[in-house]
């Protein structure tokens, strides 16, 4: 007997976590509450010294991880394919309205915001149609945001590069959805793709 009731009380746990996380589809908008700071492990890094130097229009060089960068300056960073150039343009706030209508109850308390950002192909290689970046929200205080948003609004869309991005100096926009809970503040965004991860590129206004 106590066998039995041990085994029954394994397979109810594994419904539950089943059932918990079943409702959510894999190409659906979805709008959450992340975790709290209590709740994610802390980690202690080395602050990279700020920099009023970013790589110019011209220039080809990569931009070294841990750069810190002012809004509307470019870095010039890896891609599979190739070097690209990304300059964040702006960080603002969104609709609140449209992001209302469009995620419904469940985004109460929750701050848009569009990460607005310029990507360009510095060396000529061929990235036609490629996805632009997922660049990060960055908040005043280097913690979290609170929620996690992915898709899109109609004031605010990801885009790909067009079939031209295969020259040098091409260029497209693109906007990145993110999103905070109420009294906390997005102002800035990083590159922490590949071996930027634990040290980012980072813009600020």
């Amino acid at each position: 007997m106590p066998l039995r009731r041990a085994l029954l009380g394994v397979l109810g746990a594994v419904a539950v976590a089943v059932s918990a996380c079943g409702n959510i589809g894999p190409t659906e908008n979805v709008a959450r509450q992340a975790p709290s700071q209590s709740e994610v492990p802390s980690v202690e890094t080395s602050e990279p010294a700020e920099t009023s130097e970013p790589a110019t229009t011209a220039s080809k060089e990569t931009t070294a991880t841990g750069t810190k960068l002012k809004i509307g300056h470019r870095a010039v960073l890896p891609h599979r394919k190739g070097s690209i150039g990304i300059t964040v343009t702006a960080v603002v706030k969104g609709d609140q309205g449209e992001f209302e209508r469009q995620f419904g109850q469940r985004v109460q308390g929750i701050q848009p915001y569009y990460i607005r950002y310029t990507v360009e192909n510095v060396d000529g290689s061929d990235m036609s149609f490629m996805s632009a970046p997922f660049l990060q929200p960055v908040t005043a205080d280097g913690g979290g945001t609170g929620a996690v948003v992915t898709g899109n609004m109609p004031g605010c869309k990801r885009q790909s590069a067009p079939k031209d991005f295969a020259r040098a100096g091409a260029s497209f926009e693109t906007c990145r959805l993110a999103a905070a809970r109420s009294g906390i503040d997005i102002v800035g965004a990083k590159f922490d793709q590949d071996n930027y991860r634990e040290d980012p590129v980072e813009w600020r206004r």
